[in-house]
């Protein structure tokens, strides 16, 4: 890159859910990058450090005010299962996100199915 190009703007967060969102932080991320380079008691070791510390905020989480968990929360109503499973989605990867297109695939076909019947 020349020194007078102007780099790509990164995105400011990672993709996570909203669990993820709510019980990870930016120094356990950045602790979970680094597993691979660590020697392999590290990588033992900051594993099961970052994940206790999910584990604790997680349970933080739920025993406090249940109006934070609600906010990440479908409203019941709204909760349509193709959507749900697009959302679900974006969370895949590899022969798991084949299985879901599949799925997904299937409904659709079915929803196509059922308008035609109208």
């Amino acid at each position: 890159m020349a020194s007078n190009e102007i780099p790509a703007e990164e995105p400011d967060s990672i993709s996570q859910t909203f669990l993820d969102q709510m019980v990870s932080t930016d120094r356990g991320q950045m602790l979970k990058a680094a597993i691979p380079y660590l020697p392999p008691s590290g990588r033992r070791m900051v594993s099961l450090y970052t994940k206790a510390q999910e584990f604790a905020n997680t349970v933080s989480l739920f025993s406090g005010n249940s109006n934070e968990v609600e906010i990440c929360s479908a409203p019941a109503q709204d909760t349509d299962p193709l959507a749900m499973l697009q959302d679900i989605r974006r969370y895949c990867y590899g022969e798991s996100r084949r299985n879901m297109d599949q799925i997904i695939n299937m409904m659709a076909l079915v929803q196509m199915m059922q308008i035609m019947r109208e």
